[in-house]
């Protein structure tokens, strides 16, 4: 089993989820009102995005390929408000897979719609809530990718807990350009620039540590197993 593919651990999605890395993360400075207070997605509804709001990182595999990671962190005054992560491994069955994630205090069975521009809506059930999020994923194709690159906002829908809509506005501007561009940092490069901005960051680093010794020692385990008896 090889460990030197960060980018398809659960744990590198994770830490990329909610990690802000500022210079990459889309600033929603409209102050939420009071319907938004508990839970503030719906200020990212009128932020203006920077041009430049993608973070793409990727890291090489043994055939010679990348498996990468793009992904847009929404914040208002540092407080997260929603993320959206497309990760694009070959040496995957599933290639391609996005996840998207909103704050806590949403209602869980309603999922969460993902709208690009006016296109059909779908909605994808919730996969998980940590500490600080719920996070949806879907398997996606190519034709999913190409109207990512076509699109201008990705809208995500969720349903508070006064079974209001709280939309999350995913700028798609440079989404073609750094999909298909070159550019791109490592998962080390990326854990370095991250090192110490905030405990957040921290935590998920931590954690994401933990999950890989976690799986080096099933791994060892494996392999030191001694084989089935023959019947």
């Amino acid at each position: 089993m090889n460990f030197r593919k960060p980018l398809v651990a659960g744990f590198a999605v994770a830490a990329l989820m909610l990690s802000p890395l500022s210079a990459f993360a889309q600033d929603a400075t409209s102050a939420p009102d009071a319907t938004t207070a508990e839970a503030p997605a719906d200020a990212a509804a009128d932020a203006s995005a920077p041009s430049n709001n993608w973070l793409k990182v990727c890291d090489p595999l043994p055939d010679g390929q990348k498996a990468c990671i793009m992904r847009q962190v929404i914040l208002a005054n540092n407080q997260f408000l929603g993320s959206f992560l497309l990760r694009d491994d070959p040496g995957q069955e599933s290639r391609l897979l996005a996840v998207a994630a909103v704050p806590l205090g949403v209602l869980l069975p309603f999922g969460l719609t993902w709208q690009i521009d006016g296109s059909k809506p779908v909605r994808v059930p919730y996969m998980l809530c940590d500490p600080t999020s719920c996070a949806t994923q879907l398997v996606i194709n190519e034709q999913y990718v190409n109207s990512l690159k076509k699109g201008s906002t990705l809208k995500l829908i969720a349903k508070n807990r006064q079974n209001q809509d709280l939309t999350i506005e995913i700028d798609l501007a440079g989404f073609t350009a750094t999909y298909d561009g070159e550019t791109a940092i490592t998962f080390d490069e990326f854990r370095k620039q991250t090192s110490g901005e905030n405990a957040l960051e921290q935590v998920l680093q931590d954690r994401a540590e933990e999950l890989r010794k976690q799986l080096e020692t099933s791994a060892v385990d494996d392999a030191d197993a001694p084989a089935p008896a023959a019947q």
